[in-house]
């Protein structure tokens, strides 16, 4: 791993200072004044620390919408598992049906009902035969239907126990964008107390139209998955976002390579274990390495040309950016 040159934060769209953005920038306690080098300064540290924080709460935010979906699925075998085994139960009930009419019309306890209702249908269904009190198909199909009742308590148990942790996992993408949109709106506060040279002092340099006009053409699959990500170019940051419209740092790489035939995990965490390592020195890049920086909280596609295309974070849209914008944590090649 290495760390380049100072974390650069982007220039970014500067909100109007509302009650609400106020409110949720309190606690900061900063206010940087023109011409006050140490405040602004400070409104960078606090800036980049923000940003890392929203990063941080976007792979939680991630990882927990993957494990809904996940959960949802199993959701959805169980109970289509459920509704099988209870048609089935209706079929055999209907089966039996008679016999509760005849009972019904007797006013006796007829021995199959009696069956149904027994703490010990093992013990009954073995007087049942020998008594020969019901017939040997009823006795097949009483024995199924407890069978079936069983799997269908167990199936709606575990629906109820996954429906359970869905809840549990909801509550805790909530509370992950509840933390992120709180970030972002500390961040523009803070921003917003800048003029706009004051923001320019500290924003990295961008990528010049002769880089991007040099790009270099890149085949195979590293090639279409840098093609998908220069498509989305325009498209405003969405966290959590994997194309339901945008995207967020991660799901465009995900994206991207999923356009070329390779599926990657969801977040930054376990992406950053794709492929194998390549040294973080611009000579040894290749178009197609993913760079993770500022400990693996974001991520960018590399293109060629020291340039890479990423969606930066919440108000900001998809771009091009220098290789090196931020402190470099890792680097993976997966193709």
């Amino acid at each position: 791993m290495a760390s380049h040159r100072r974390a650069k934060v982007p220039v970014r769209s500067v909100m109007t200072l509302t009650a609400t953005t106020a409110a949720a920038a309190a606690g900061i306690g900063l206010t940087a004044t023109s011409g006050h080098a140490a405040s602004v300064s400070d409104v960078e540290a606090q800036v980049t620390a923000l940003n890392q924080q929203a990063e941080q709460a976007t792979n939680v935010y991630d990882g927990a919408m993957e494990q809904m979906a996940n959960l949802q699925k199993q959701v959805d075998a169980i109970q289509g598992e459920a509704a099988t085994a209870q048609q089935s139960m209706n079929n055999l009930l209907a089966t039996l049906g008679p016999m509760a009419a005849a009972q019904y019309r007797s006013g006796s306890v007829d021995p199959t009902l009696e069956l149904m209702l027994s703490n010990h249908p093992e013990s009954y269904l073995q007087q049942a035969s020998v008594m020969n009190q019901v017939g040997q198909n009823e006795v097949i199909a009483l024995k199924s239907l407890k069978t079936q009742q069983a799997q269908l308590a167990e199936l709606k148990k575990a629906a109820s126990d996954r429906l359970a942790q869905l809840q549990q996992v909801e509550s805790q993408a909530a509370q992950a964008k509840n933390q992120i949109v709180t970030k972002f709106r500390q961040a523009q506060a803070l921003l917003s107390e800048l003029t706009y040279t004051q923001q320019q002092s500290f924003s990295y340099s961008p990528v010049t139209a002769d880089q991007i006009a040099n790009l270099p053409k890149v085949g195979g699959r590293a090639g279409q998955a840098i093609a998908y990500a220069e498509s989305k170019i325009g498209m405003w940051y969405q966290w959590g976002g994997t194309g339901d419209p945008s995207y967020d740092c991660s799901g465009l790489v995900q994206a991207a390579y999923a356009s070329a035939g390779i599926s990657l995990p969801r977040t930054t965490y376990e992406q950053v274990n794709s492929g194998y390592p390549v040294p973080a020195l611009l000579a040894d890049l290749e178009p197609g390495d993913i760079i993770f920086y500022a400990g693996d909280e974001h991520e960018a596609l590399y293109v060629g040309n020291g340039v890479v295309v990423h969606a930066p974070e919440t108000g900001v849209k998809i771009q091009y950016a220098p290789w090196n914008m931020m402190s470099i944590s890792g680097i993976r090649r997966v193709v």
